[in-house]
């Protein structure tokens, strides 16, 4: 099987990073080639990605998203180096123009009640050892196809997760049995649900046990057998 991997210029971090851990779990298989010339699936990394059997002159498409096909986290998260804490209590969250509002009206509040609490925001995608510091990650989206949040990178490092109710979070958090989930756009459930997290540990407690049990499904493995299945499907 040869697949053309295609980066859209306009891909997100979800995109990018789905990228690299596709091309490196692939990359084994003695019946996987990468090469355009001559590909049999053309897999386009972008905003509704599809992949496209190239045999018939690339009429044959499947959305991929984290709906059909796994998400997976690169294996770096899953095993973080020790990292220097501050002190006090720290957020972090992965910066986009969307959430920056989200934040500074939930810090406001955070702020009427404690004054030790700090929000570090990424601007660049957060390395395991970033994540790590932190006491709580928070993805603070305000749209359904938003997926840049990082979560399943925390929850792979072993951090808690407060996060808005998207379809994805939902899905990431198992509706709320593995992480936090709150409205969008509610800065003061977000309050509630990071003060729970960061000061309540008879609350946080059996959502950080769960995400410890579940977060395995985030190994490439689970993604790589089902988007082999797709792209076979798509040659047939």
């Amino acid at each position: 099987m040869i697949i053309a991997q295609i980066v859209d210029a306009r891909a997100t971090e979800y995109e990018r990073k789905s990228q690299r851990i596709d091309f490196a779990a692939l990359r084994p298989f003695e019946n996987v080639q990468f090469a355009e010339e001559g590909a049999e699936v053309r897999h386009v990394y972008a905003q509704n990605a599809y992949a496209v059997q190239a045999k018939r002159f690339f009429a044959k498409r499947e959305p991929i998203t984290p709906f059909n096909v796994p998400e997976a986290v690169e294996d770096i998260y899953f095993d973080p180096p020790p990292a220097s804490r501050q002190p006090g209590s720290t957020l972090g969250s992965f910066s986009r123009k969307s959430v920056t509002p989200v934040i500074e009206q939930t810090m406001a509040r955070i702020h009427r009640f404690r004054d030790d609490v700090t929000w570090r925001v990424f601007d660049a995608p957060p390395s395991p050892a970033e994540i790590a510091s932190v006491d709580v990650w928070v993805d603070p989206a305000v749209k359904e196809d938003d997926y840049d949040g990082f979560v399943a990178e925390a929850m792979a490092a072993g951090v808690i997760v407060v996060a808005a109710r998207t379809a994805i979070n939902a899905q990431r958090c198992e509706k709320g049995r593995t992480g936090f989930l709150v409205p969008p756009c509610d800065s003061n459930e977000f309050t509630h649900a990071i003060l729970a997290a960061l000061f309540k540990p008879e609350i946080a407690r059996a959502r950080s046990e769960a995400s410890r049990q579940t977060v395995s499904k985030y190994r490439s493995r689970q993604r790589t057998r089902v988007l082999l299945q797709v792209y076979e499907r798509l040659i047939a």
